[in-house]
């Protein structure tokens, strides 16, 4: 488990970093705190990582959360930036990895010969 002194340290940083990106006059403060919000929720939920695991578990994160927040602001009943990005960096990664293990398994000749099966039922009826 790390220090507390590491702990704040890096909360000092990143609160930091934050601030001084949201100066930034083409960086959404508001997209990019909720982002940063979220994906401290999901590094933090993650027991299993180790320190460097859980950083790019948290950037990653942070980036789909913030690359996301127009889009879930667009097409859903959320209206504020921070709101979508804090729902894209919960909800995006862990989706992305379900996709990714369905798609793993996901056999295409398989699903091919089904639609023929089924196409050819029809024509008969």
């Amino acid at each position: 488990m790390a220090e507390p002194a590491t702990s704040a340290a890096a909360a000092t940083v990143t609160a930091t970093g934050i601030g001084l990106a949201a100066l930034l006059p083409w960086i959404n403060a508001g997209s990019l705190m909720g982002a940063a919000l979220g994906a401290g929720l999901v590094a933090y939920s993650k027991n299993d990582l180790r320190a460097w695991q859980r950083i790019g578990a948290l950037l990653f994160s942070a980036l789909c959360g913030y690359l996301m927040s127009p889009e879930i602001v667009a097409q859903t009943p959320v209206t504020h930036d921070g709101t979508g990005g804090f729902i894209g960096a919960l909800v995006i990664v862990p989706l992305s990895l379900k996709l990714i293990k369905y798609v793993d398994k996901f056999d295409l000749s398989t699903w091919l010969d089904r639609r023929k099966g089924k196409a050819g039922e029809d024509d008969n009826v």
